[in-house]
Parts: structure tokens; sequence; C-alpha cells
């Protein structure tokens, strides 16, 4: 390079020569009106694609496809791509529980977002250490939170030194929390009937009357009892800025506290909603509801399917509207747990059966063209095959833990004797049996040969077997009906006999009326009214009721008709359908 080619002398180049201009060549006028020229610069691409930023190409941003990629023949990426740079916040992010009645779920994928996306997961903490946020995936977690929640509008903080001081109100709430609060809470984990009601009894004077309703049912004095928890009912119903919650739960209660004081036979209602689910649906809760609504919903779906046990019509409130999970392709046999789960698909599974076997009825076994039979065979195929799965998949802890037949009993039985770790596997055994019988009565092309018959009489046995052994008496809210339907299949006299004097000791050890049971099973058995000494049963009479093929007569199916569309809807703003439902003893 020769001297003084860096001076300005050479920063310019004369466009037909190209010869380098000299400073002299250029005036003062041609130096200002290049000084005044815009500089132009080169264009920034802006919206390019990916592929022409990783290979550092200047894209003509085509539409489609841009032409590198054309002609390269290369797929043109196109999209918004983020970075995650700034994740300052003031605080940990926390999780906020909703209320116990709220519909609404929450579910957070952020982590899931933020892997699509360059070094996105890298700035999230291992799930292991993410403690300060809540989980959709710990429903145990979030149900505690939620039972922690005001259950209602005029929940406050209770004084922790308040307590029952009434030597009867102590009496009547050790009975209801003690006899009757486990037999309702064997669908809830966290036991809200014996555990965390009674604490709000202490404010809550309609929801005492509920209880002492339950509990004094077997007294002389429960009839004031249950008349004063309708009363008291029916008063706060009628106030339009009534606690609904409130409402509902002890409508539920008195549900319970009906079946004790009337007994089973006598409960059974119109073809409509209780009130009690009438009220849940005011509340909008569901069993797919958090805490208390669930709780609720699955004890009023209980006391309807006993009651449509027993008045042979269909459920109300329709059993595939439970969110019931049947699917069974991923469930392993497990030692323990999810006892409660496992329960709640059995009552489906026994809800859909009843109302199968009820449609039968009413319709006539043999009714219909071949393609109906046909359809309803495949129905109940499928229904068949639910209990096979139940049955082989259930955890072990339902199953039963001893067996003794009737010859090793250490007393004088028919039946065997089972045993049983706890109330839930007590209560999902019972509905499991009730559920083949009822499979085995609905079945659109019976059998005449000997197993049907036998593996009738074989679940009967094993229901009065668990009802004869257990030392609860069957969990006394539900083993009337349960034992009353498989009782009525014994065709042999001494097993009848038995069946008499397990409803004698269930009155003896919990004072539930069992008086109506014995009578309507000694007439189905042929031996008319019970009392106390049975007359010689008639054969043909008692065989009825075990034959597969047996249809109801014109009287019962009216008396069991039902209408599954009619409900109390327009009946919440003036509740005139409370004394339909909660009669008053003084109108019996």
């Amino acid at each position: 390079m020769e001297p003084g080619t860096d001076s300005p002398a050479f920063l310019a180049s004369d466009v037909d020569g190209g010869t380098p201009l000299t400073a002299a060549r250029m005036s003062a006028s041609d130096a200002d009106r290049e000084s005044d020229a815009p500089v132009k610069k080169q264009r920034r691409v802006r919206t390019g694609c990916f592929t022409c930023r990783d290979r550092h190409l200047k894209c003509d941003e085509a539409l489609g496809q841009c032409q590198n990629c054309r002609k390269s023949g290369r797929i043109c990426r196109r999209g918004v791509r983020l970075n995650f740079v700034d994740t300052q916040v003031v605080a940990p992010p926390t999780y906020l529980q909703p209320p116990a009645t709220s519909r609404v779920t929450f579910q957070d994928d952020s982590r899931t977002i933020a892997s699509e996306y360059v070094g996105g997961l890298e700035r999230y903490p291992p799930p292991e250490q993410d403690s300060s946020l809540g989980s959709h995936s710990q429903p145990a977690a979030a149900s505690i939170e939620s039972a922690a929640a005001p259950l209602f509008k005029s929940s406050r903080p209770t004084d922790r030194h308040l307590a029952f001081k009434d030597p009867t109100e102590v009496s009547l709430m050790q009975v209801f929390v003690e006899k009757v609060a486990p037999c309702m809470d064997v669908l809830d984990e966290l036991k809200h009937f014996s555990r965390i009601l009674p604490l709000h009894a202490l404010r809550e004077p309609m929801l005492y009357a509920a209880f002492a309703a339950c509990a004094g049912s077997a007294s002389d004095d429960g009839m004031r009892l249950y008349n004063t928890a309708v009363q008291t009912l029916s008063e706060s119903l009628s106030d339009p800025l009534r606690d609904s919650a409130l409402c509902a739960t002890t409508a539920v209660i008195l549900e319970v506290a009906k079946l004790l004081v009337l007994g089973p036979i006598e409960t059974q209602r119109p073809p409509a909603e209780s009130t009690a689910r009438s009220l849940i649906r005011e509340c909008q809760w569901s069993t797919q509801s958090l805490g208390l609504g669930k709780v609720c919903s699955w004890a009023n779906i209980v006391m309807e399917l006993l009651d449509c046990l027993v008045s042979h019509r269909a459920l109300v409130w329709d059993p595939d509207t439970w969110g019931v999970d049947m699917n069974f392709a991923q469930v392993q046999p497990s030692v323990t747990g999810k006892e409660e789960v496992w329960a709640q698909r059995m009552i489906y599974l026994c809800a859909k059966v009843t109302d199968f076997w009820t449609a039968s009825l009413h319709s006539g076994r043999q009714a219909g063209t071949s393609t109906d039979i046909h359809h309803r065979l495949q129905e109940w195929t499928v229904y068949n095959r639910w209990c096979d799965k139940w049955i082989a998949l259930a955890p072990r802890s339902i199953l039963p833990l001893g067996e003794l037949q009737s010859w090793q009993a250490n007393h004088h039985t028919v039946f065997p004797q089972i045993w049983l770790l706890d109330r839930s596997a007590t209560f999902a055994q019972l509905f499991y049996h009730i559920t083949r019988i009822i499979l085995i009565k609905a079945d659109p092309v019976p059998s005449e040969h000997t197993p049907e018959q036998q593996a009738l009489q074989y679940h009967a046995y094993r229901v009065c077997g668990i009802m004869s052994s257990d030392k609860d008496s069957g969990i006394p809210l539900f083993s009337m009906p349960l034992l009353a339907i498989a009782a009525e299949c014994l065709v042999d006299r001494e097993a009848q006999e038995e069946v008499l004097r397990i409803l004698d000791k269930i009155m003896h050890d919990t004072g539930l009326k069992t008086q109506q049971v014995k009578d309507k099973l000694s007439t189905t058995w042929g031996w008319g009214p019970y009392h106390g000494h049975p007359h010689a049963p008639n054969p043909s009479m008692a065989l009825n009721s075990a034959d597969p093929h047996h249809n109801l007569t014109g009287a019962e199916l009216q008396q069991g008709t039902t209408d599954p569309t009619l409900n109390f809807d327009g009946a919440l703003e003036n509740h005139p359908y409370l004394d339909h439902h909660f009669p008053s003893f003084h109108e019996l």
C-alpha cells in the first residue's frame, strides 16, 4: 500500500474512470450534497423462517415456503420462538384451594408447555422440590384442605371449650357418632359424619336435631325427636336466605332417620325426587364434588338405591351421571388401597343392574321380539363381566380374611361364617352378592338347570353368612333391605328360620324395627304373618321366590311403577313436598 492511501482522497471513486478523486476535484457544493444524502442501510429480516435463521441466511419471507428452503429442499419452519429469560417472581407460586362447592378444577400444565421451548424446562425446579405448589394429582390432600374450609354459611371459629352439657344431648350424640355415623361414612375417607359434622352440631341446632332423630329412633322418645327435626328443617326451608348446604346435609341425615324410625318397608316414597336429592341439586353438589358435597351425594345415592331395591323401581338419579370409572384395563390387583373407590364402583354396578331388572319386570321377561331379547342379553353380559372383573381386581382388603363352613362354626348355623376386615369390606361384599342375585333373576335367557339355581342359593347364603357373623349386624342402616332380598331366594326351612333369628338379633342389638321385614318374608315363603312361631311353609310359594321366571303381579307392578322424569324443580321455591317425604308420626 502506497503512503497516503488512507487519506480522505481515496474514500470516493470516479464513476466513469474509476480513478480516485482528489480533494481538489471535489467542489464545496458537491461535498455538501453528499453529506446531506441519506445513508441506505441493509434491511433486516424480522419474520424469516427458522430454517434460514439457523443457516444464517437472509430469508425472502415468502409465504408457504421461502426461496432458500425451496431451492435446498428443506422444511421451511415458521412460528414464534420464545426464550425463558426473565423468571424473577416476587414470591413463590402458591395453589389456592377452591371452595368445597366449586365445580371448577384447575390443572397446572406450565411445566409441560415450558418443555416445548429452548431452556424452558430447565428453569423449573425438579418436581420433588416443588413443594410450594398444590397438585391436582393428590386428591387426599385436596380433600383434607376442603374439609378444613367452612362447611356452612354460619360457620365461624368455635369456642374450643364449647361442649354439650346436658346428659341427654351427650347420650344422643354418643349413639349417633358410635353407631350410626360409621355406617354413613363407609364411602368417605375423611369420615365427615363421625368426625367433622358433630363438631358443627355444637352451633347448629338443626343439625343436632337430625342427629338426635337418628340416635333416638329406637327409644320411646324417637317419635318426638323425629318430628322436631322435620319441623326444624321445614322452618329453615321457608327462609329465602337459608343455608342450602346446611339444609341439604340435614335432609340427608333425616333420610337415614326415616329408615331407622319407620323401617325399610314403610319408607317407600312416591316415584319422584326426595327432599335431600332436590336440595343437593340446589347446592349443585355431585359425586365429583369435594368434601361435604361428595359425601352427601353418595349417602343419598345409597339410600335411594335401597329404596329402589325394596320397591322395584328405577333410580331417579341416573347412575351414568355419577362419573364412576368402570375401565378396568389399567387396574392391577393390590393388597389394599382405594377401598372407597371400589365400593363406589359396586354401588354404580348394583344401580345399573337394578334399573335393568326393574325394566325387565315392568315389560315382562319374555316380551318383545328376538332383537329386543338379544339387546337385553348383550347389556346383561356387560354387567356380568363387570362383576367378574370387580371381584378379580378388587384390593385384597375387600375380600374375606376368614371363611368357615357351617359345621366349623362354634354355634349352630346353616350359613358360612365370613370374616371381613372392616365396614367398607362388609359394605362392598354385601352389594356384590346382591348384584349377583339380581343378575340371575334378570337373566333374559334364564336356565332351568341346576347351576343357575345353585348360584342363586350360593350368593343368598353368602349374604346371610356375612349378616350372621358380623359383629355390627352387617351395617344396620342397609343390612335389613339387603338381607330381605337375599332371604327371599332361600328354599330351605332351616335357613329361613335362621334368617328370622338374625332379624331378632338385629332388633335386640340396635333397636331397629324388623317386624315388617319378618312379616313380608313369612308371606313370601308361604308361612303367613309371622308371630314368632312360623307355620308350615307352602312349598309352591317358597319356590316362586327363587324362580327366575317369576314376574310381578299387576298390583305389584302398579305399586312399583315410576316415571323418572318427575322431579321437584318447581317445588324448590315453596318446598311443599317436604311433608310428603318426611311424614310426621301422627300422620302414620
